[in-house]
């Protein structure tokens, strides 16, 4: 027969059960705090990262881990950052290559590489009446995805809308979703600022509405003055048509972009002789891509979080890119990396990071295509955007 546990020797087995869970505890705090095992430390330094570039969320480091340990990551993150005030484009242009005459449908293939497709070229095959006006005019929307078309890349085909010049590729990869809007014609972005900047900014779908624009994202950063979300100030440099709107304060690493007359978009340092070259420009951190070249060490920039960025490729195309994040089930987030990585992939040439968290936000038409963590779900009343302008 068993022999039954006394009293006290079950307050023995809890004690040393309890005494065993702590044990454990702490030796995996002291593993994920201190460890030199490359896993261990790169999720390590992805905490942290994710943690120190909020505004509001710092707490999650800075209570659980050793200032020493925070320090150590954060000062690699600002070297890093340090290194970027050499970068600037330089532009060096393609050799122009005589070809021969090419049909509507090859010059429609070579404009749009993006896809350049068997299920793209399938569909438009299958549907004559997409092209009965010319490849100038198909219009295809199907941000549910329910029609299965790919890029040449293999990611998802949103929506091509060649009157306007544009394509919109969704985007997934290792815990992230995002969209990413290619406009042909470098001429169609613009930067507009808040109708009420200085005291209150708008949301992205304001912007869009109010300069009757066909998609929109968030741009600069901003000062939240007396923390009410006000979003009437951008942090560093605004221009638009030559004239600057912005604040410049010393913001540590920041780097300027914008587009010059030739429509071209250069990265360097902000020159407040330059004003007058720019049709528009912000500042932004990190510069991702500087002349082709990937401008970042990728073991650094690794915190998780919604982003946003903007670039061009060679040939002139621009790009807008918004990574969803902190949206637990749904999308935590993308990595810096992550965004350059898809940045290169469509063969951007120049990149920068903008503002992201909160304010990350794509708007297509008359609606929000992408999902925001801020309360209201449609992002934050911002100074300023990046807008694409509706076909004449």
């Amino acid at each position: 027969m068993k022999k039954q546990k006394t009293k006290k020797q079950k307050i023995r087995g809890h004690v040393i059960r309890i005494d065993i869970a702590i044990i454990l505890l702490v030796t995996a705090y002291l593993m994920f705090a201190f460890s030199n095992i490359p896993f261990i430390k790169k999720w390590r330094t992805i905490y942290i990262e994710t943690a120190m570039t909020t505004m509001s969320h710092q707490w999650l480091a800075t209570m659980f881990l050793p200032q020493s340990v925070i320090d150590e990551v954060m000062d690699r993150y600002y070297a890093e950052l340090e290194k970027q005030q050499k970068l600037e484009s330089k532009w060096k242009d393609k050799k122009e290559v005589k070809e021969k005459a090419k049909t509507e449908k090859e010059l429609f293939f070579e404009t749009y590489w993006e896809l350049d497709s068997p299920s793209v070229r399938n569909y438009l095959s299958a549907h004559p009446e997409l092209t009965k006006d010319g490849y100038d005019h198909i219009l295809i929307e199907d941000l549910d995805k329910a029609l299965g078309l790919k890029t040449s890349e293999g990611d998802d085909v949103c929506v091509i809308n060649t009157a306007n010049k544009l394509l919109i590729v969704g985007l997934s990869g290792s815990g992230y979703v995002g969209k990413l809007a290619i406009v042909k014609d470098p001429s169609l972005v613009y930067v507009a600022k808040s109708n009420r900047y200085g005291s209150w900014g708008q949301e992205v779908g304001g912007f869009c509405q109010t300069n009757n624009a066909i998609v929109g994202i968030n741009a600069s950063r901003f000062r939240d003055i007396g923390g009410h979300g006000s979003g009437g100030i951008v942090i560093g440099s605004m221009i638009i048509d030559g004239q600057e709107f912005g604040s410049r304060p010393k913001k540590y690493g920041m780097k300027f972009c914008g587009m010059k007359s030739d429509h071209r978009f250069y990265i360097s340092n902000y020159d407040p002789n330059t004003v007058t070259d720019y049709q528009w420009g912000i500042e932004g951190v990190p510069a991702l891509i500087v002349d082709g070249v990937r401008a970042i060490d990728t073991s650094m920039f690794m915190g998780l979080q919604p982003r946003s960025c903007i670039g061009q490729t060679q040939s002139g195309d621009m790009h807008m890119l918004i990574i969803e994040g902190r949206l637990p089930g749904y999308s935590l987030g993308g990595t810096i990396v992550d965004c350059m990585d898809i940045l290169i992939r469509y063969k951007c040439y120049q990149a920068m990071n903008l503002d992201g968290g909160s304010s990350s936000i794509m708007y297509y038409k008359d609606k929000y295509i992408t999902r925001s963590c801020s309360v209201s779900g449609r992002g934050r009343y911002l100074p300023d955007a990046f807008l694409v302008k509706k076909a004449q």
